[in-house]
């Protein structure tokens, strides 16, 4: 497999959102090598964007489906999915067709709606490697104090992308209360989560939109809770600039849907 090279877009958005010049496409900043098998629902996206390869994360949350970022597939031709990769220069794992992609109907650039969905061509062999990830319920219950990891194989920091085999990335880092994120960003809403630390430093970059913020819920299992959405255009990790993204439970009924449809 050929490495896919990330497409970092800057947007500039309506001054009537709020939100500042952001980057389309994020990974992770202080974080550390992941552990095979550590996040079995993690995926990787392969796609072609103009004469461009680029890259994005997915998480897989049944044996035919992929959720991810609606940036990441806006206009750019998704060739496959490899589940159970954990080294981008090391390929392994297994690759996937594409059936379909739904983006979702409502979504504006990146800060409405960031979300989207990928159906497989086949349904994938379950293993230790290979587990869909547990999405979030009206029981499910999070905090700033819950334990909360983002992966993603992108930069390491603003100007420097992952180095060595490219080994998946981990991170453990907090939720952001709700007031604070929309006082530190003031376009978003209910639709949207924060987390990060707020003295900057850590978080997510360049390179691994789409890909999943997991928490572990009071049962010990972990859950998607978030879809890494946008971050700061001049600092990956700038102070008091939490990473943005797409809160997975309030898109349940329209991943729901589409699954009962096209399924």
């Amino acid at each position: 497999m050929t490495l896919r090279v990330c497409l970092c877009v800057t947007l500039l958005l309506s001054t009537a959102t709020g939100l500042p010049r952001l980057n389309s496409r994020s990974s992770i900043v202080g974080g550390e090598d992941a552990a095979p098998g550590r996040w079995p629902w993690m995926v990787y996206l392969e796609t072609i964007e103009g004469e461009d390869d680029s890259y994005c994360g997915g998480s897989l949350i049944n044996t035919g489906w992929v959720l991810t970022a609606a940036h990441c597939l806006d206009n750019i031709r998704l060739t496959g999915v490899r589940v159970g990769l954990l080294k981008v220069l090391e390929p392994t794992g297994w690759h996937y067709g594409v059936r379909r992609v739904l983006i979702h109907p409502g979504y504006l650039n990146f800060e409405k709606h960031d979300i989207a969905l990928v159906q497989l061509d086949d349904y994938v062999v379950i293993s230790d490697l290979v587990m869909p990830v547990a999405l979030p319920t009206p029981r499910d219950v999070f905090s700033t104090r819950s334990e909360c990891w983002v992966t993603g194989w992108g930069n390491v920091d603003d100007d420097t992308s992952l180095g060595g085999n490219k080994t998946l990335q981990q991170l453990k880092l907090p939720l952001v209360d709700d007031d604070t994120c929309r006082m530190m960003w003031p376009g978003t809403n209910d639709n949207h989560l924060c987390a990060g630390y707020m003295e900057g430093g850590k978080g997510s970059c360049l390179g691994d939109s789409g890909g999943p913020l997991v928490c572990k819920s009071s049962s010990g299992k972990f859950v998607q809770v978030g879809v890494v959405s946008f971050v700061l255009a001049r600092g990956c990790t700038q102070r008091g600039y939490p990473g943005v993204y797409t809160r997975v439970i309030s898109y349940t009924k329209f991943i729901k849907d589409a699954i009962r449809k096209y399924s």
